[in-house]
């Protein structure tokens, strides 16, 4: 008989090990998971709604795109339509509704350092 140390699953300090009240994730609806997001990003469809063009967004315009229909967020400076991203954000819509219209940079990383620790 080998002796080998157990070891936890998934290691400590690994991206896959959650802290505890950490991330939480949220059953998505059929045909939202992560390869349904990918293809749908690479089927060619503009999900910005921007046809392709490049705006500066001001605070107040950034705050006019706060709701689930209609939801922009900036992270570190740059704004993104999340809109489309709803129904497949593996936290569910509520989450990203934290930083609707907001800057989330700060939810952003805190989130995104808790689930590595």
């Amino acid at each position: 008989m080998l002796n080998v140390p157990p070891q936890a699953f998934p290691a400590p300090g690994s991206q896959q090990r959650v802290a505890a009240g950490g991330r939480t994730k949220v059953p998505l609806k059929p045909g939202r998971s992560l390869m349904d997001w990918i293809r749908l990003t690479k089927s060619g469809k503009d999900l910005t709604g921007l046809k392709g063009r490049l705006i500066e967004v001001t605070e107040d315009e950034l705050a006019k795109h706060n709701k689930k229909e209609d939801c922009w967020i900036c992270i570190r400076g740059l704004v993104y339509n999340v809109t489309p991203y709803m129904e497949y954000h593996p936290g569910g819509e509520d989450e990203l509704m934290k930083a609707a219209g907001t800057d989330g940079t700060d939810l952003f990383d805190q989130v995104r350092t808790t689930g590595s620790e």
